[in-house]
């Protein structure tokens, strides 16, 4: 545990240390590390993924995952409270000189919230459209690496939440499964709504 938690040391010093070495990659950084740029572009995307499809029984399979997003989201949500109530990892701002590019964040560091919302919600992308996909986890990683170069968390943390928001949108994909007829009703509802 003590290696790895060097190796994260380590690799987070590398990455923070070019902040403020080019002034493009700053404003590049600065522009995707907000809380707003890339969980809107993926909301968008789940978005496009719920009016999509060539057919009803494609988009109702779409549906079903975005429905699965939004499930893991909570229910991630959920787990990364309870961590955090157990256990509390400053952020790098707070134990050491870091080049700081965002604002000081005062929850734990540890697990990454951005990075788990990120990869949560671009796996059900993935999941529904494999080109748009491919741009999704591009922007959840370019989000969670971002979060490490401006100085707000550390590799370890995006890595541990990417797999808590995967492992919790692949968890809710199976379970829509399970508890079928619910899901099917809900869509049979927003579709008389006229919401999908």
């Amino acid at each position: 545990m003590d290696n790895l938690l060097k190796a994260d040391l380590w690799a987070f010093g590398i990455v923070n240390g070019l902040a403020g070495e080019l002034p493009w990659l700053d404003a590049l950084m600065v522009s995707v590390v907000n809380d707003y740029f890339v969980p809107a572009s993926l909301g968008l995307m789940l978005l496009a993924a719920w009016f999509s499809g060539r057919s009803v029984v494609e988009r109702g399979q779409r549906q079903r995952l975005v429905l699965a997003a939004l499930i893991s989201v909570a229910t991630s949500s959920l787990v990364l409270a309870w961590i955090n109530g157990i256990y509390f990892r400053p952020r790098p701002f707070a134990t050491g000189a870091v080049n700081l590019l965002f604002y000081q964040p005062t929850d734990s560091a540890f697990p990454s919230n951005p990075a788990m919302v990120g990869f949560g919600m671009a796996a059900a992308v993935w999941w529904t459209h494999r080109p748009l996909g491919v741009v999704a986890y591009l922007l959840a990683a370019l989000f969670s690496s971002a979060r490490v170069y401006a100085g707000v968390t550390y590799p370890l943390d995006v890595v541990a939440g990417a797999l808590i928001g995967f492992g919790f949108t692949y968890l809710s994909t199976k379970a829509m499964e399970k508890i079928e007829p619910l899901p099917t009703w809900v869509l049979q509802l927003v579709r008389r709504l006229r919401l999908a």
